[in-house]
C-alpha cells in the first residue's frame, strides 16, 4: 500500500490574541471563591488537543507522575481510502473509522489497540508513546503478510504513578512463537489457520522508571498447574496467573491485586485438555496443552481465587523485596457450606496512601449476617498494624438498606481521608453516588469486628439529588475530583462533567465552571471572527473559537471549537488534574464497498471517500461541516483564580452561585432559573 502524507496545519482566527488573555476579559467577578481558575496546557497554538497518540482513536487521562502526565490511547484509524487502498496518515485533527477489534482467537496474531502515552512541558505537551514489553507504536491499517513485525501485540494500560516517577499499570504478555497447526492443510482455497497463536499470560502488573520496568508476579500457585490425576501427564502447566498494579509510592510500595490460587473448575477443564492428549483416536488432532490453555483464557474459562495484593520494591532499581496477599474480612476456607468453600472470590486494592503504606483500600466480597457470601462486592479498607493489615468493611451494604446495590473505593490520601463510591437506589433508579470516608477515625464496631461507614455528601443541591457521580481522586489538601451528571431527565442517557469538591469546605463545584475561557474555546471579541458572540457576567464580549483548513482535505472546512472537560482522574497535590474532554471534531466521510478476499467470499469495508487524494469531510443539511465529540486526555493546571471565565455554561442544571438547590426541583423549576455562570454547591 501506498501512504498519502499530509502536513497538518489549520488556523483559528485570533488565537495568538488568546494567549495574550489579560483580565480585561477575566472572571473579575467580586463574589467570594476559594478555587483557582485551571488552563488546558496540553491546547495548542491552532487550538488542538494534544490528548491522544498520532494513529489512534480516543485518548484518556490517567495520572500525574510528577510533571508528566500519564494516558492511555485507545483504538487504531482505519485510514484505508478509497483510491487505489491508499492510506490516509497524518490526518490529526478528524474522525477517522476504527480499526475493527476481532476477539482474541487461538487461530489469529494478537493485536494490539491500548498504548501507553505521557506528555510534558519538556515536549510542548505532545504526546509520546511509551514502549514497555514492545516497541511498537500504533500502525494504520497493519498488514499482517506485509509489517508482522511492526503490528503491535500487546495492550497496556497506566493506573497510577508516584510523584518521584514510579508508574503502575498492567499489561498482556508478548506473542509466543506461532504453533503449527497439524489439522489444516495449506492450499490455494483453504480457509483454516496454518498456525495457533498463544501468550504465557493475559495480565501482569508492572512498574515502570524510566526505560527500566519489572512485571509483577502472582502467587506462584496460580500461575502453574500440576495435574492431580495419576492417569494424566503431571508435567507442569503454565498458565500465567493474573496481576494488576493500581498504586504506588516514592517508596516502592505497590498495591493491586493477584491470583492465589486456580479456581477447581478451571482445574477441572485443564484436565480435560489432558484428557483430549491422551486420547488420539479421533479424526483431528488435539489442542497442544499451550493452546489449549489459551482457548481458555480466550473464552473467559479461566478462573482464579483473587486477593488484594502488595508488592515492596527497591525504588532505586526496581528490585522485588517481598510480595503478600492482604486478608479478606472472612476467611473462605472457614465458612460453613462446602458450596460456599467453593466459590471463587475476588478482593481488589485499588488505592493507597501517598507517603507511607498507612492506608490501603479497594473493594472485595463480604459476608451477610448469617455468614453467607453477599452477592455483590463491597467498599474495603486495610490499615498496616505491626507488618502486617487488619481488614474492615466500609459500609454500608444491602444490609443496612436494601437501597443499597454495592460500593467500592478507589483512592486514599495520607490522612485517612478515603473516596469511592455507593451503588444505590434513588428514585426508582439505580445511582453512583460519590462518597468519602475518614480512616484515620476509629471504627464502629460490626458484629465480631468493626467497619467504617461511606459519608455521601451533597453535590449541587441541599440534599440528596439523583445525579449519578464517581469520586476517583483525593489528594493531600482533601480536594476531590471524578465526574458528575448534569441531567435531570431520568429515562435517557444523561451527559457527565469532570467535578472537584472540598472536604473541608462541603465545597463542590463542575470543574468546566474553572476553566480560563481560552481553554473554553473563547477569544476576545473581533468583528472580523465570525464565532457566536457571547457576553459574560462583566459585559465583555467574546467570540467562539472558530477552526479553518485550507489544505488537509478535499475542500476548505470551518468549524467552532468545543472542549467539554467529561471526567476528572487524578489531582495531584500541587493541583494538577488530568482529565478526560470530549473534544468536537469533524468528521471524514465514508462509503462501503465489496471486495473479494483471498478466500474468494465477499466481504464489506468501510473506507475513506476522497477527492484528489485527501479525505472528504462529510456536511450537514446546511452545508456545513458534521462534527463529534471524541475523548481526548487533559492536563490541567492551576493558574490565578482571576481568569476563571464567566461565560455562561449551557449544561443540563445552572443553578445560581453560592446557592443550594433543593433536590427536589423538578426539571421545569430548574429551566426557569436565570442562566447564571457560577454552577455550585458551598457550604454556607
Amino acid at each position: 500500500m501506498s501512504q498519502t502524507m499530509f502536513a497538518t496545519r489549520k488556523v483559528a482566527f485570533a488565537v495568538s490574541a488568546a494567549l495574550t488573555l489579560s483580565a480585561t476579559g477575566a472572571h473579575a467577578q467580586e463574589q467570594e471563591s476559594n478555587w483557582p481558575a485551571y488552563e488546558i496546557v496540553n491546547l495548542n497554538e491552532v487550538f488542538s488537543v494534544r490528548g491522544t497518540l498520532d494513529n489512534t482513536r480516543n485518548g484518556y487521562g490517567a495520572a500525574v507522575s510528577g510533571d508528566v502526565a500519564l494516558g492511555i490511547a485507545k483504538g487504531v484509524n482505519d485510514a484505508t481510502s478509497s483510491e487505489d487502498d491508499n492510506v490516509l496518515d497524518d490526518v490529526v485533527d478528524a474522525i477517522l473509522p476504527e480499526e475493527s477489534v476481532s476477539s482474541n482467537s487461538i487461530f489469529r496474531p494478537f493485536i494490539g489497540n491500548n498504548f501507553l502515552f505521557e506528555q510534558s512541558a519538556a515536549t510542548g505537551w505532545e504526546p509520546t508513546y511509551v514502549p514497555l514489553l514492545e516497541n511498537k507504536p500504533p500502525l494504520l491499517n497493519p498488514d499482517e503478510d506485509e509489517d508482522a513485525d511492526a503490528i503491535p501485540r500487546t495492550n497496556a494500560f497506566y493506573f497510577g504513578a508516584s510523584a518521584l516517577g514510579l508508574r503502575v499499570g498492567s499489561t498482556s504478555a508478548l506473542q509466543e512463537a506461532p504453533v503449527d497447526n497439524p489439522n489444516c492443510e495449506v492450499t490455494e482455497t483453504s480457509t483454516c489457520s496454518e498456525f495457533y497463536y498463544y501468550r504465557s499470560f493475559e495480565s501482569h502488573g508492572f512498574v515502570q522508571s524510566g526505560d527500566n520496568y519489572v512485571l509483577l508476579p502472582p502467587a506462584p500457585e496460580s500461575t502453574v498447574y500440576v495435574t492431580e490425576d495419576e492417569e494424566l501427564d503431571p508435567t507442569p502447566i503454565n498458565v500465567g496467573g493474573n496481576s494488576v498494579s493500581s498504586s504506588i509510592n516514592d517508596n516502592g510500595f505497590v498495591v493491586g491485586y493477584a491470583s492465589t490460587a486456580i479456581s477447581d473448575a478451571s482445574k477441572e477443564s485443564i484436565d480435560g485438555c489432558l484428557k483430549s492428549l491422551a486420547e488420539t483416536d479421533g479424526d483431528n488432532e488435539p489442542l497442544p496443552i499451550d493452546i489449549c490453555v489459551q482457548n481458555m483464557q480466550n473464552s473467559g474459562a479461566m478462573f482464579y481465587q483473587t486477593r488484594g495484593y502488595v508488592w515492596q520494591l527497591d525504588p532505586s532499581n526496581l528490585d522485588i523485596i517481598s510480595q503478600q496477599a492482604l486478608p479478606m474480612n472472612f476467611v473462605p476456607e472457614e465458612l460453613p457450606t462446602e458450596s460456599d468453600r467453593d466459590n471463587v472470590f475476588l478482593a481488589q486494592a485499588l488505592g493507597a496512601s501517598d507517603t507511607s503504606d498507612t492506608y490501603i483500600v479497594g473493594r472485595a466480597n463480604q459476608l451477610n449476617k448469617s455468614s453467607r457470601p453477599l452477592s455483590t462486592l463491597y467498599a474495603q479498607a486495610w490499615r498496616a498494624n505491626g507488618g502486617g493489615y487488619d481488614p474492615y468493611l466500609i459500609g454500608p451494604t444491602v444490609e443496612d438498606s436494601e437501597r443499597i446495590e454495592q460500593s467500592i473505593a478507589y483512592d486514599v490520601n495520607d490522612q485517612g481521608m478515603a473516596v469511592g463510591v455507593v451503588r444505590r437506589w434513588v428514585d426508582g433508579y439505580v445511582r453512583n453516588k460519590f462518597a468519602v470516608v475518614d480512616l484515620s477515625a476509629e471504627p464502629e464496631e460490626y458484629r465480631d469486628g468493626q467497619r467504617f461507614m461511606f459519608t455521601e455528601p451533597n453535590d449541587f443541591f441541599d440534599g440528596q439529588s439523583d445525579l449519578a457521580s464517581i469520586a476517583r481522586s483525593v489528594n493531600n489538601q482533601g480536594i476531590v475530583v471524578g465526574n458528575i451528571e448534569v441531567d435531570r431527565v431520568k429515562n435517557l442517557p444523561r451527559r457527565v462533567r469532570g467535578f472537584a469538591y472540598n472536604i473541608a469546605e462541603d465545597d463542590f463545584i463542575n470543574i468546566n465552571e474553572l476553566l480560563t475561557c481560552q481553554s473554553r474555546a473563547y477569544i476576545p471579541f473581533d468583528e472580523a471572527n465570525d464565532g457566536t458572540v457571547e457576553i459574560d457576567a462583566e459585559g465583555n464580549k467574546w467570540n467562539r473559537v472558530v477552526i479553518e483548513d485550507t489544505e488537509n482535505f478535499s475542500a476548505p472546512i470551518k468549524y467552532e471549537a468545543e472542549v467539554i472537560v467529561v471526567d476528572a482522574n487524578q489531582i495531584s497535590d500541587d493541583g494538577t488534574i488530568v482529565a478526560t474532554a470530549l473534544v468536537k471534531l469533524p468528521r471524514v466521510k465514508t462509503e462501503q464497498i465489496t471486495e473479494v478476499g483471498d478466500d474468494g467470499k465477499t466481504y464489506i469495508r468501510t473506507v475513506v471517500v476522497t477527492e484528489n487524494g485527501k479525505p472528504v469531510i462529510e456536511n450537514d443539511a446546511n452545508g456545513k461541516p458534521t462534527t463529534n465529540q471524541v475523548p481526548r486526555s487533559l492536563v490541567l493546571k492551576p493558574v490565578d483564580a482571576a481568569q476563571i471565565c464567566s461565560l455562561t455554561i449551557e449544561d443540563g442544571l445552572n443553578p445560581p452561585p453560592n446557592e443550594r438547590q433543593g433536590a427536589s426541583f423538578g426539571w421545569l423549576a430548574l429551566m426557569a432559573l436565570a442562566p447564571l455562570a457560577w454552577w455550585r454547591r458551598r457550604k454556607g
